[in-house]
């Protein structure tokens, strides 16, 4: 019998046993037409069905042709089958069936009834421009149409071939049981098939050997004709024996008919161990896994309720949202999405938005300290970061939503499954970004924080869970502290910058923080109102252009980076050298970190003091990840393990290095400790006194925020009674108490005002602060408080609180603030007071009748090197309205005496840096004059006034002019472009004396378009030091015909060609000049792009010679500072400089992050150091990383390290480029010795001896 004879006989049989099987006849039908040659699906497919479906109950019939020959067109059965089909299945190779049998598959298909289809079906009734024979038909557009595909070709039998589930369709049913992380090797070609309809959504991609361009296998459609489409391009003999494609096509099928997919194949793969790691920890404590897989994974944030359950937030969905189709994404993480959000849930069990994350409570219910008890409170969620009970139900951050679910009998059950809607708007571009935590503050707002790379939109919603009308959306970029408030149903920015802030720590005082993902530092102290530092190249500029200025990161000794988040332990469980000690989780650096946290002024400052948890040496004990901690009502800490050998980036998906079915939870306690009962401390009968006296800071948080919930206004006598008569902790949690049972007012807040307690005083004054106004004697008590307060901590308070407050009341604060000479050297306070000024700014007649006060110029503070007043008029000078230029000329009039004037003409030229002067209303204008005179040659210069150019180049020539005065007229001739100056700047460059002053007029002369420059430059080659030649190369590269010049002058080598390095050769190229393209070629040889396939090569030759060892750290530091030019542009130790990060707080030991940032720096770029391309209106093309940016100029740092200024209304185009600064290829220069030598001086702790 020949092959297609036992195929025959095989098929009947199958269908007399399946029509002798009537207890499956009730089950879906799925017409198979099995019509290649090449793949023997006729046999494969048969086969999968028996051992996949029959046993789930589907039926089938089979609708076969030969492979040649006569009769190879003609689908027998075909009519009959789809007429009592469920689903069509397709395994068809250029076959041109009859015309009624065309016309059953149409009709199929126009009648929205569902398709599968796998390998050669793209091109199934496609006879390569062949017509079809008579009385057959084609369809040609059958892979446009119903598939969505594009097929042109393949690459080739010959080449190795690997797939791998699309992880930004993570959660959708079809990839059900299905991990992104590995690569999976396939028997066949890889097709090529791209642009794909819009209407599809890729489940898997692949590659070939040597292929850099990936194709998609996998996909759904959704034609117009709403029919559930699924091809998969796989489905070669070698992809049927493996269970992933197994489960994919299982599932496809399941999906199409609209039913629950199974997820699992039914000859399951028995589950992969999962390890536990060796964590090591000091004498007096010791660690015990309290949760793990299977009841959790992916742990992200904890809580426990006050029945001392803990709840966990598993984020099992992450990083990719389901349902959304990615349209691009950036090299900083940030993705767009189509559509951008998904829908708030709930989602159905078939709905493309039903993510995999859920919300789980966990219970000790015999108190020997084991959990035993597990439920889900919520699951199919889509990205959730937070779960907070409170208030007769439980918020749950889910972004872009803040959603709220009542259950009022606390059954664990919502009451409903349609949540409130609170807040949405929250970005999603980048998961280990977007909007979390969620904290109880003692105020009875919830407090949470916003990621680094994602953008908020925030809008309130109505109790129909549609946006407020008329609310106008909250904007912000990047990262953020925020907070709603449940009862008032308000939402805040509270402070604003920082790390990539994924945590919120209160303490107990009130305090906020938040970790960070860079290094020397444990991470933020939040106060109200405050500007912090963030990476603002690549996470945006403050949302106030008039900061002028920010805040660090906690002070910290030089410390590899970073902890992710932070508990201050406040409990008594613990060993007392830990108390009131910062834990801090390091994700990347796999262990816990304890810090000392001392007073910093009115901030703080950390050092670290030991390390509770660390790994052993098993390279598998590296998957250990603790991303969460927090205190439990046994006052020990507990810490969720994400369990992953890389969290941060989606780099870890695509590499294998995490599992979405792993996690664990540990409990860090003192060493030889036992469980204890707890007793009942939330009975009414013991409320008060745990919320008030509790050693614990759990139970007294847990207390605070059950009084707030139950509002009982009897309660308020007491608690009065309270905080007259206690000084410690007790009277600052009766403050909290009283005010959540709704009995803060006027009489007790000025009480207050006065409490011995300064923490009393801080929030006392925060409270009103919230109100937004005050009465005229609790004012008169805020500004007299202002100029006696002895707690730094509160004075910083009354500023952010006299920022809140209208300006008749809030300025006399500042002003009084302003005047306290002890806080000259504090690290906030006079950037506070600064900020509480410029919010009122706006107000010019407040603000100009505050200061017509004479004792209102007499402040010692100063903001960013200058008082208030100065950085007001840099303010208004630098917005250029002529309202504000018009108060520009009131605020000068009203100086009282020379210094002060000088100091509003120096805030006032500040502004003007970079640029020139607009026309000025008639009062500026006599105001300066009466104020300079013809003093200030500077601002006069900038007014392109004749008589002020001739003098200030005269005052350049001499060199008896002090030397920063005439680098100043320097950067000002070039700003305001004097054509007279070009030659001097050019005799400067050419003979100057000093090195610094040459560097400047460089700078200068980029300015200008004279084609002689260049040609001037060249000639002066010679002549320039080492330290001046490669300032000149960026000059002479930054316009088109200076850089023909420079090419040509390095063809015949009056400029050796190793000073051209491959920054400056993609800059060069970057000019729209054919000329200049032809000679670079010529000179340098054209520009060839490396694969990705043969940089993962040299990746593993490089990790193959490192990993061998040997090295001397000491020769390799030679070669960092010299050979390999690392210190040109990176500081290590404190030496090297500073274009791109510091590498000294990097785990340098980390060989694959090394290697990877070395090799492919555009994998991934640091925060901070994004290269920007930025072109001029004149032609100038600049490249480097944004230093700073404002509404009025852009300033670049370019790899010469030096900083250029450019107006905003100079700029004719200004982007991010997707590369790093970092060039391509710098170690193929180095032999194998010197590359080990090298990588064990990066690998260093210490600098080496």
């Amino acid at each position: 019998m020949d092959c297609y004879g036992r195929v025959y006989f095989l098929l009947r049989s199958l269908l007399f046993s399946l029509a002798s099987c009537s207890a499956f006849a009730a089950g879906p039908r799925i017409a198979f037409i099995l019509a290649e040659r090449e793949y023997q699906t006729e046999n494969t497919v048969p086969a999968f069905f028996e051992s996949e479906l029959k046993p789930l109950g589907f039926t089938a019939s089979y609708v076969t042709a030969p492979r040649e020959g006569a009769g190879r067109d003609d689908l027998k059965g075909l009519e009959k089958a789809l007429a009592k089909a469920d689903l069509l299945f397709v395994s068809v190779r250029r076959r041109a069936p009859k015309i009624s049998q065309m016309k059953a598959i149409r009709e199929w298909v126009e009648a929205g009834k569902p398709v599968i289809g796998i390998r050669t079906t793209n091109h199934a009734f496609h006879l390569r421009g062949k017509p079809a024979p008579q009385g057959h038909a084609l369809w040609e557009e059958w892979d446009a149409k119903v598939l969505g595909g594009h097929y042109t070709n393949h690459h080739g039998n010959q080449k190795k071939t690997w797939f791998q589930f699309e992880p930004t369709a993570k959660g959708h049913p079809v990839l059900k049981g299905l991990q992104a992380a590995e690569e999976i090797s396939s028997g066949g070609s890889l097709y090529k098939v791209l642009p794909l309809a819009k209407t599809t959504q890729i489940m898997a991609m692949g590659r070939a050997e040597g292929v850099e361009d990936k194709e998609p296998v996998a996909w759904i459609n959704k034609p117009a004709s709403g029919n559930r489409v699924f091809f998969t391009t796989l489905g070669h003999l070698d992809d049927f024996e493996k269970s992933e494609f197994r489960v994919l096509l299982l599932n496809a099928i399941h999906w199409a008919l609209k039913r629950e997919t199974p997820g699992k194949s039914q000859k399951p793969v028995p589950k992969k161990e999962s390890r536990l790691p060796e964590l090591k920890t000091p004498e007096d404590l010791e660690v015990e896994l309290v949760l793990r897989e299977p009841e959790i994974a992916n742990p992200l944030y904890l809580h426990f309720d006050e029945r001392e359950r803990l709840w966990v937030v598993e984020y099992r969905q992450y990083p990719w949202p389901a349902g959304l189709r990615m349209v691009t994404h950036d090299k900083v993480y940030r993705n767009v999405y189509d559509p951008a959000y998904p829908p708030p849930p709930p989602h159905a069990h078939d709905s493309p938005f039903r993510g995999q994350d859920r919300i789980s409570i966990h219970e000790d219910t015999n108190g020997d300290g084991s959990y035993d008890s597990h439920k889900v409170f919520l699951d199919g969620l889509n990205l959730a970061t937070a779960a907070l009970p409170g208030r007769g139900g439980v918020f749950v951050l889910n972004p872009p939503y803040l959603l709220f679910y009542a259950d009022e009998n606390g059954d664990d059950h919502p009451d409903s499954s349609t949540p409130r809607v609170l807040l949405s708007g929250f970005g999603l571009e980048d998961s280990h970004s977007i909007a979390n935590n969620l904290r109880w503050g003692p105020d009875g707002w919830i407090y949470a924080t916003h990621g680094s790379t994602v953008t908020a939109n925030v809008v309130l919603h109505g109790s129909d869970n549609k946006p407020l009308p008329g609310f106008k959306p909250i904007h912000r970029m990047g990262q953020f502290a925020w907070r709603y408030h449940p009862e008032t149903h308000r939402f805040e920015i509270f402070a604003e910058g920082g790390g990539n802030a994924f945590g919120v720590e209160i303490d107990a005082k009130g305090r906020v923080y938040s970790g960070h993902n860079g290094g020397d530092t444990r991470g933020f102290h939040y106060v109200q109102g405050g500007y912090y530092r963030k990476s603002f190249g690549k996470h945006g500029d403050l949302s106030n252009p008039y900061a002028f200025g920010h805040f660090p990161a906690m002070a910290h000794p030089k410390v590899k980076r970073f902890t992710h988040t932070f508990e201050i332990y406040e409990g008594v469980a613990l060993p007392k050298r830990y108390h009131g000690k910062l834990f801090g989780t390091a994700p990347t650096l796999r262990y816990v970190v304890a810090s000392d946290l001392q007073t910093h002024g009115s901030t703080f400052q950390t050092e670290d003091i030991d390390y509770p948890i660390t790994i052993g040496d098993d390279p598998k004990d590296r998957w250990f990840s603790p991303v969460e901690i927090q205190t439990g009502p046994d006052g020990n800490l507990y810490v969720a393990d994400f369990h992953a050998r890389q969290v941060a980036h989606y780099v870890a998906y695509s590499q294998g290095l995490t599992d979405g079915d792993l996690g664990r939870i540990y409990r860090l306690k003192a060493k030889g400790s036992k469980s204890i009962e707890l007793g009942t401390p939330f009975s009414p009968a013991n409320l008060l006194e745990t919320a008030l006296r509790h050693p614990n800071r759990w139970h007294r948080e847990t207390a605070l925020r059950i009084v707030g919930d139950q509002k009982d206004a009897k309660r308020i006598p007491p608690l009065r009674k309270v905080l007259r008569k206690e000084t410690g902790q007790p009277a600052l949690q009766a403050f909290w108490a009283l005010n959540l049972c709704g009995g803060f007012g006027k009489e007790v807040a000025l009480q207050a005002l006065e409490h011995d307690n300064p923490h009393v005083r801080r929030w006392t004054v925060r409270l009103l602060g919230d109100q937004g106004e005050v009465s005229q004697d609790t004012a008169q008590a805020l500004y007299e408080l202002a100029g006696k307060e002895p707690d730094s901590e509160t004075r910083s308070q009354l500023a952010a609180t006299a920022r809140r407050l209208p300006p008749k009341d809030g300025l006399p604060i500042l002003e009084q603030l302003a005047r306290r000479g002890e806080d000259k050297e504090d690290p906030h306070l006079s950037m506070m007071i600064w900020w509480g000024f410029e919010h009122h700014a706006k107000d010019h007649d407040a603000i100009i009748k505050h200061f017509e006060k004479p004792e209102s110029w007499d402040g010692v503070l100063q903001a960013d090197d200058a008082p208030p007043q100065q950085n007001l008029m840099r303010r208004w000078a630098l917005s250029g309205e002529q309202i504000d230029l018009e108060a520009c000329a009131r605020l000068l009039e009203l100086a009282p005496n020379p210094e002060q004037k000088n100091r509003l003409l120096k805030g006032f030229e500040k502004a003007f840096e970079g640029r020139s002067l607009p026309p000025f209303p008639e009062s500026l204008n006599q105001a300066l004059l009466k104020a300079r005179g013809n003093e200030n040659v500077l601002l006069s210069l900038r007014g392109r006034d004749e008589a002020a150019i001739t003098k200030a180049l005269d005052l350049l020539k001499d060199n008896r002019t002090p030397l920063d005065l005439r680098i100043q007229i320097t950067r000002v001739l070039g700003d305001v472009k004097a054509d007279t100056a070009v030659p001097v700047l050019i005799e400067l460059v050419q003979s100057g004396k000093q090195k610094a002053l040459r560097q400047e007029a460089m700078l200068s002369l980029q300015k200008f378009t004279n084609q002689e420059i260049g040609a001037k430059v060249i000639e002066a080659w010679s002549n320039l030091p080492n330290e001046l030649q490669q300032p000149a190369i960026h000059l002479l590269s930054s316009r088109p015909a200076w850089a023909l010049a420079l090419v040509e002058a390095c063809k015949s080598n009056a400029i050796p060609r190793k000073k051209i390095d491959q920054e400056t050769l993609a800059k060069l190229r970057l000019h729209k000049s054919p000329n200049l393209k032809d000679s670079i070629d010529k000179t340098f040889g054209s520009s060839l792009t490396r694969s990705e396939t043969d940089l993962d090569r040299e990746l593993a030759r490089y990790r193959e010679l490192a990993s061998t060892g040997g090295g001397n750290p000491k020769v390799g530091e030679s070669i960092y500072f010299g050979k390999a030019g690392c210190a040109s542009c990176h500081v290590l130790f404190g030496k090297g400089g500073r274009i791109g990060p510091d590498l000294t707080p990097y785990d340098r030991s980390d060989l694959d992050a090394i290697l990877l940032a070395i090799v492919r720096p555009n994998a991934e770029i640091r925060e901070g150091y994004e290269h920007n391309l930025l072109t001029t209106k004149d032609g100038r093309i600049l490249s480097g990383f944004k230093v700073e940016e404002n509404p009025k100029v852009v300033i670049l740092r370019g790899l010469d390290g030096q900083d250029h200024l450019v107006a905003r209304e100079q700029i004719a185009r200004f982007e991010p480029l997707k590369r790093s600064l970092m060039p391509d290829g710098l170690l193929s220069t180095l032999t194998p010795d010197e590359l080990r030598n090298l990588f064990a001086y990066l690998a260093s702790t210490t600098p080496p001896k």
